[in-house]
């Protein structure tokens, strides 16, 4: 249980830090990082031994995880030409325009950016080590699993305060936005550990010793919802508060029957609309009412973004142009101004399929599969109320995080990624409960 807390502490250092280097979006920033996750995990937690406290050896799991760093890794390895020419048409034409005077241009990598590529590849590892530490942690703390969801929720806590006196500084040049690099980053990081500090005030009011933890987590969830809405950032309010709603449904759902049920579960979307615009701020409603006034689709400018992705996609179907390579790749389609000077889609889900092709997407949505049923076995299982408290905050914070994929950065973002990370981490670990694992036996995986 000692070494267990260590390890926790220790990889609550690592993001809190990638998380004060402006979310580690520098490589000199995370490599580090990297490295260190990798170490907490070789050195503490690696499940390869017999040991009844670790989580166990599943072999399915930990190829899904690996595979997508494996299959960076060999979109940097040079093939023969023409299986290249086979597998990525558009990578083989790219290759004799650079090289028209070359004829056989020998072996080529599958990325258009190996150099790229090789550092998504070692921050894919990392995401993938922060995942299984905090999996197994599940595991070794069953009585205390609600502590592997605090130093995210500090963490977060102290970007909300720090945001919070970026608004009290009277100077318009300077955005709520932490010490990351923007808004979106931000509110990013925030309505993921949100659920987790509502779901302490659900879990831990009724009873005097834990009315401490549930008065902690409303201070830390009125911090972050706060400063969410400070930020202006219009996705992560919106989410933020669809976040507070379907946690709240779960526990309503769950605690009561009959016509209460009923009445609870049609009142919260109204509170939490009347919560919304309370907290809503009247640059947060001109930022909303400036787009609709003007006649824009709230998102029409990522409309643009993700239709040259698509273009990239159909370029690169099978393989991807590689990760990292997606700047390279979208410029022969780039017809909008506003989008010449963006690195990335917004969107993790199309810019992922563009770099990984649907080798890496159907990589990551078996992954995405085995969570699922992880999700549905504890959200519906028939545990007691505190085990499904968890599971409602673990569900609705990777939803969070999974909504917020699809209009901007989550993973492409090395803080936020290692977040994400955690966050199914958790999930993953949830068949630690001793009662579901004598139901569904010892392998849930299979």
């Amino acid at each position: 249980m000692i070494r267990a807390f260590f390890v926790l502490v220790a990889t609550g250092l690592i993001l809190g830090y990638a998380t004060l280097r402006y979310g580690g979006v520098l490589a000199a920033d995370w490599n580090p990082c990297a490295l260190a996750l990798g170490a907490v995990l070789l050195l503490g937690y690696l499940p390869i031994d017999r040991d009844s406290d670790s989580a166990p050896v599943e072999w399915l799991l930990y190829a899904a995880v690996l595979a997508v760093p494996a299959w960076a890794f060999l979109q940097t390895i040079p093939l023969p030409f023409a299986l290249v020419a086979l597998l990525s048409p558009e990578r083989a034409a790219m290759t004799h325009a650079l090289l028209r005077f070359e004829p056989n241009p020998g072996a080529v990598p599958l990325s258009i950016r190996p150099e790229a590529t090789l550092q998504y590849a070692l921050r894919y590892l990392a995401f993938g080590a922060t995942f299984l530490i905090t999996r197994d942690l599940m595991w070794r703390m069953p009585g205390r699993q609600w502590l592997i969801a605090v130093p995210p929720v500090l963490i977060a806590s102290l970007q909300a305060v720090v945001g919070l006196l970026q608004n009290t500084s009277g100077l318009a040049t300077v955005a709520v936005s932490g010490t990351f690099v923007n808004r979106s980053h931000f509110s990013a990081m925030l309505e993921m550990c949100l659920p987790f500090a509502v779901g302490a005030v659900f879990c831990y009011a009724p009873h005097a010793r834990r009315a401490l933890a549930a008065c902690v987590g409303a201070v830390c969830a009125t911090l972050l919802l706060v400063a969410v809405a400070l930020s202006l950032s219009r996705a992560g309010f919106a989410i933020a508060l669809l976040s507070l709603i379907l946690l709240s449904w779960l526990h309503a759902i769950a605690r009561l029957r009959g016509t209460g049920r009923m009445i609870v579960v049609a009142g919260i979307p109204v509170v939490a609309a009347v919560c919304g615009i309370s907290l809503a701020s009247g640059r947060l409603l001109d930022r909303m009412a400036f787009q609709l006034t003007a006649g824009h689709f709230p998102f029409d400018k990522r409309l643009l973004f993700w239709r040259e992705t698509l273009r990239v996609i159909t370029a690169y179907p099978l393989t991807g142009c590689g990760f990292g390579g997606f700047v390279s790749a979208v410029t022969p389609w780039r017809t909008a101004g506003v989008t010449r000077t963006l690195d990335y889609a917004h969107n993790d889900y199309l810019q992922f399929t563009a770099e990984g092709g649907v080798i890496g997407f159907v990589l990551a949505g078996i992954v995405g599969y085995l969570l699922v049923r992880v999700l549905w076995r504890n959200v519906f299982s028939s545990t007691n109320f505190r085990d499904n408290g968890l599971a409602f905050a673990c569900a609705t914070a990777l939803f969070a995080g999974m909504i917020h994929s699809s209009v901007d950065l989550i993973t492409y973002v090395p803080a936020t990624g290692m977040l994400l990370c955690w966050i199914a981490g958790m999930v993953a670990g949830l068949d630690s409960n001793v009662a579901l694992r004598q139901n569904i036996g010892q392998h849930p995986w299979t």
